[in-house]
């Protein structure tokens, strides 16, 4: 057979000098198979199944299978190190994570629906069962050192760093403690009362209306403050280096620390003034909603105009310096200048076309190219819907590129020096050893040997 063949949408095949398979499609988009370049492979049933098989990994570890359902609502995911998640799921009847946690322990996590959750660890203290909304028991749960529930709302217990929280019904009435001095109790909307002998004490009254209270009692300058919402509110240190007030919340509202910091609002969100000047993470900022805003920090410039259509930031991260340029919804480019020396850039000018260059050598580009997110967000939804907006793309690494036009109608790749290229029923060509040319073969089985020695 010739290495080259296509009767597109019927039946086309692409093989390797050794008769490897690189690609083949049978009733194209429905069947799809591609040798990747690591020796593994992806088979595809568009758009209902996928499978994605890595080839030998260099560190020993099993290679990495995946297998994709009515993508994204279905992903079974096995093999890699053995620190890497194992996983499943079907969203949203099941969900299944198995992994090393950073105790060098298996852990597992499922869920059954949104209402039964459980999971476990080798040495217990990850075991965990809810059933909502009548029973929970979870420690590392939504933040939360641990989470109980009985009949949730009715009844809820909540710890995290400490602090020992019982709600009879959640938010509503409870207390709580901890073993350095704070302890609390409310009966919302009644009142509710909550002291820390080292640091505050809060209190309200027909919650959310009254509020009063005193902050920073481990210091020499505590703050006072009280606020009857939405109308009026202050707050003042006892030396004055600090005060805030705020009138009709969150409309107008300025607060002030002496030297550090100063914060603005007037006709939230129309206008807003920003400084702080801590050492460690500064940040000044400023802006009249919508037309502009700029934002400087120790990392980053942004301006934005016309919000939110107009975004212009500049990154410095530890990999080098990220601008980006956002003229939603029709324009973005993301392009970073590495440390190394090297580019990472991509251009999206929505729905027509993008184009990624990475600074590995690799990229890709398409038209059309009307997903709106990119990156991992992106992932596996060209490979299992571009078939229904692609009219053309193409994709490269340092030694294997790629173009497409219409499917396959016109089909062309070059690999390892090696080209190959077709017309569905009209021709193919392929090359031949470097320096012996090639065959092109005409209605895909007539050969015309051409260049090289011939």
């Amino acid at each position: 057979m010739p290495g080259e063949l296509n009767f597109f949408p019927l039946y086309r095949h692409r093989l390797d000098p050794d008769g490897t398979v690189l690609e083949l499609d049978t009733l194209w988009p429905l069947f799809h198979f591609e040798r990747r370049n690591d020796g593994g492979s992806d088979f595809r049933i568009r758009p209902f199944y996928r499978r994605i098989e890595e080839g030998e990994r260099n560190d020993g570890a099993t290679p990495i299978t995946e297998h994709q359902f009515l993508w994204p609502l279905g992903r079974v995911r096995s093999g890699g190190p053995p620190t890497s998640a194992q996983l499943s799921r079907i969203f949203p009847l099941w969900w299944y994570q198995s992994r090393i946690n950073d105790k060098n322990q298996l852990e597992t996590d499922w869920f059954v629906t949104p209402l039964l959750w459980g999971g476990s660890s080798e040495d217990g203290s990850e075991d965990y069962l809810m059933v909502l909304p009548f029973y929970g028991d979870a420690p590392g749960w939504l933040s939360y050192d641990r989470f109980q529930t009985i009949l949730f709302p009715l009844y809820v217990h909540l710890e995290y760093k400490g602090d020992k929280s019982y709600y009879f019904p959640w938010l509503l009435a409870g207390y709580g403690h901890n073993d350095e001095g704070r302890h609390w109790h409310r009966v919302l909307p009644f009142y509710s009362v909550d002291i820390d002998e080292d640091q505050f004490e809060r209190y309200t009254a027909l919650w959310p209306f009254v509020h009063w209270g005193v902050e920073n009692l481990d210091t020499d300058d505590p703050v006072h403050q009280t606020f009857l919402f939405p109308l009026y509110g202050t707050q003042e240190s006892t030396s004055g280096k600090s005060n805030a007030w705020t009138v009709l919340w969150p409309f107008f509202q300025k607060t002030e620390i002496e030297d550090e910091w100063l914060r603005l609002d007037l006709a939230w969100p129309i206008f807003r003034y920003l400084s702080d000047s801590n050492e460690d993470d500064p940040i000044h900022q400023w802006w009249i909603w919508p037309l502009v805003s700029r934002t400087v920090t120790k990392d980053q410039r942004a301006w934005s105009f016309l919000w939110p259509l107009i975004w212009l930031s500049q990154y410095d991260d530890p990999q080098g310096q990220q601008n980006q340029t956002w003229i939603l919804p029709f324009y973005w480019r993301i392009h970073r200048d590495r440390n190394d020396g090297t580019e990472d850039d991509f251009i999206k000018i929505w729905p027509l076309l993008h184009h990624q260059s990475d600074h590995d050598g690799s990229g890709n580009w398409s038209a059309l190219s009307p997903w709106p997110w990119r990156a991992s967000n992106a992932y596996g939804v060209e490979e299992m819907y571009g078939w229904i907006w692609s009219l053309a793309k193409g994709r490269w690494t340092p030694d294997d590129s790629s173009v497409q036009i219409g499917g396959h109608l016109f089909s062309k790749r070059e690999r390892h020096g090696r080209r190959q290229m077709s017309v569905p029923f009209l021709f193919n060509y392929e090359d031949h050893a470097q320096g012996e040319g090639g065959t092109f073969r005409l209605f895909q089985f007539i050969p015309i040997p051409v260049g090289g020695g011939q």
